[in-house]
């Protein structure tokens, strides 16, 4: 992975201050330079036959997406974005993920990007400022696990959680957010996210005793009161990629971090483990267009591919993401559902995010957060 990563602390200082500043897509790995797909004659493992059929004659030659880069892009590529090459002649452009300048672009005659890799409460915060973002084609197949209300916006995202993960070495197993916060029964250093906000009061609320159904609208107050018990202990991280290292290397025994962040860390042979148990289920995602994207019609084919049950099923077994489109869970093996965040047996032990809470309270959100890092 190459170039810095433009981080949500960073980008949301300067729109914190504005009248009606709205939120980040979390950073699932630091962004890579901008670059291009690679071998336009790839073929994928889950491109269904005939999937262009109700695609109009496509005259432009590219996607511009704005997304996170590394390996979770890679195999995006692999999986998607190569095998969409190969059948629409468009290739896909690899562009720096920024909020901030994807907010400048929504209303422009003549934005830079076609797409960027977006949370749903970001959309639904953005609609409610009256900053609705492009609206797909109507021959775009939707996500029926996206709320009506936003469906003709949202097209090709995911589900994922941020979940408690932990060293197999503590001996004792933690299996709660009281025990992530409890350092005399389970020692050591905690990895927290320094940019990635969304959940992290959740967390402490679920520490300090709130059942599940009181969480919102989040009480703020109480939040910080219990992670200020925590912050001596604390490491934090600016990107997942850098929390994973602090695992590995031991400078953490526990960490607040995407599971799917985790389920690599377990493949890869590391020590560690992670609980379902009390995570924060970010219930749906979206791959969204300015309003005018300047390569609409392949744009939204790409859409249209990522929304298939098929590509939707395949990122879940490649990337442990969780589909929005309810006929891919029927795609998975029992073994597959037990590493998705939201099957239903894993959706049971979660929190899920409160998408419309979240998204009008989401200003105080970020400036109560971002002063608290930086204290």
């Amino acid at each position: 992975m190459t170039g810095p990563y433009p981080t949500r602390r960073r980008v949301l200082a300067g729109l914190v201050t504005a009248a009606g500043a709205m939120i980040a897509q979390s950073a699932l790995a630091a962004c890579g330079s901008p670059s291009s797909s690679g071998a336009p004659g790839a073929t994928g493992s889950a491109i269904p036959s005939g999937v262009n059929a109700k695609w109009p004659k496509l005259t432009a030659r590219e996607v511009v997406l704005s997304g996170f880069g590394g390996e979770t892009y890679q195999i995006r590529h692999q999986e998607t974005f190569d095998p969409f090459t190969a059948v629409s002649g468009a290739r896909v452009v690899d562009a720096p993920w920024d909020y901030g300048k994807f907010v400048n672009m929504i209303a422009s005659p003549a934005p830079e990007w076609d797409l960027i890799d977006f949370d749903g409460y970001a959309v639904a915060g953005l609609i409610m400022a009256g900053k609705a973002t492009g609206k797909l084609a109507d021959w775009v197949r939707r996500c029926d696990l996206v709320p009506e209300q936003y469906r003709d916006y949202c097209a090709g995202g995911y589900a994922w959680s941020n979940a408690l993960g932990y060293s197999t070495k503590l001996g004792a197993t933690p299996s709660s957010w009281a025990d992530f916060f409890d350092t005399a029964k389970f020692p050591g250093k905690r990895g927290f996210p320094k940019s990635i906000y969304m959940g992290t009061v959740e967390v402490a609320l679920l520490a300090d005793g709130v059942p599940k159904d009181k969480i919102y609208p989040l009480d703020f107050d109480r939040a910080f009161a219990k992670l200020n018990t925590l912050r001596n202990d604390l490491v934090f991280y600016d990107t997942y990629a850098q929390g994973q290292q602090y695992m590995v290397q031991g400078s953490t025994s526990m960490v607040l971090t995407s599971s799917s962040r985790m389920q690599q860390l377990k493949d890869d042979g590391q020590p560690v483990d992670y609980t379902f148990q009390d995570a924060i289920l970010y219930p749906w995602s979206s791959f969204t267009m300015p309003r005018n994207p300047p390569h609409a019609d392949a744009a939204n084919a790409l859409l249209d591919l990522m929304s298939t049950p098929e590509q939707q099923a395949a990122i879940a077994k490649k990337l442990r993401l969780g589909p929005t489109v309810s006929a891919a869970f029927d795609l998975l093996s029992p073994a597959e559902l037990a590493l998705i965040p939201s099957s239903p047996a894993n959706v049971a032990k979660q929190l899920t995010i409160d998408v419309g809470s979240c998204a009008t309270q989401d200003e105080e959100y970020v400036r109560r957060f971002t002063a608290w890092v930086g204290t």
